[in-house]
């Protein structure tokens, strides 16, 4: 008898282990890039720490919000969602606060996020040197500041030429080689006086024949950077050392 019933239960223990999983897997995503409603141009940024996209499910009272990071060519992808409306916005950024937005996803969405960045980096050209240094040429320049926001007369702080050996470069997460890499202090120049001329900066004690992975960062000390201190980024170019 004792047999019976200790058969009994492992058999109701086991089964509710293979018990199968009923709920619904996701059958959503969302999918777009942020954009500079200046320019229509991308907005860079890196991977982690460099923008964060956050969704609340309307379909909640009370929804917890989610998060995921936006790439470092300023698109951004999460098919792990569930269909519904949900307000979404990027934030954290290296731009102006904006305002959610309500986005209803079905199957994966696109949808595009304008922003203003805080700060536009352009890379104007790129001088080999002698052996083993390369010189960088580039403008910086400020976005129009959003209607209802205040900064500042001085807000461009500084400047890095960011220089690693593998594609991933960035300011943070050990994105680059310190002793490679270059800061421009700006904090001594008006931001008229930066606007009005391209900057740049070289690099030397570069191997010869190495190909590096270059990227032009700036950040901006504006109140609305103030505690996270985002950088705005150029795109990620290849140099290859004379």
């Amino acid at each position: 008898m004792k047999k019976n019933i200790l058969f009994a239960l492992l058999t109701v223990l086991l089964s509710s282990c293979f018990e199968l999983d009923n709920y619904d897997a996701p059958n959503a995503g969302i999918n777009g890039s942020l954009i500079d409603n200046e320019t229509g141009e991308v907005v860079y940024t890196e991977q982690p720490d460099g923008c964060r996209i956050k969704l609340l499910d309307l379909g909640y009272k009370d929804p917890t919000p989610l998060y995921f990071w936006a790439k470092a060519d300023g698109t951004f992808r999460n098919v792990a969602l569930f269909s519904g409306e949900y307000k979404v916005a990027p934030t954290e950024g290296p731009f102006f606060p904006i305002t959610e937005e309500v986005v209803n996803l079905k199957g994966v969405t696109d949808h595009n996020f304008n922003v203003t960045p805080f700060l536009k980096i352009k890379l104007m050209e790129v001088i080999p040197g002698a052996s083993g240094k390369v010189t960088v040429k580039f403008s910086l320049k400020r976005s129009a500041t959003p209607a209802g926001m205040e900064i500042g007369e001085k807000t461009i702080s500084e400047a890095w030429l960011l220089c690693n050996t593998t594609p991933i470069v960035s300011y943070y997460n050990g994105g680059y080689n310190d002793k490679l890499s270059v800061k421009m202090d700006l904090n001594d120049a008006s931001d008229e006086m930066i606007e009005s001329k391209n900057q740049e900066i070289t690099l030397e004690n570069l191997q010869s024949g190495t190909t590096y992975h270059l990227r032009l960062a700036a950040l901006s000390s504006c109140s609305y950077n103030s505690t996270l201190k985002r950088y705005n980024y150029s795109e990620i170019f290849e140099f290859v050392a004379p």
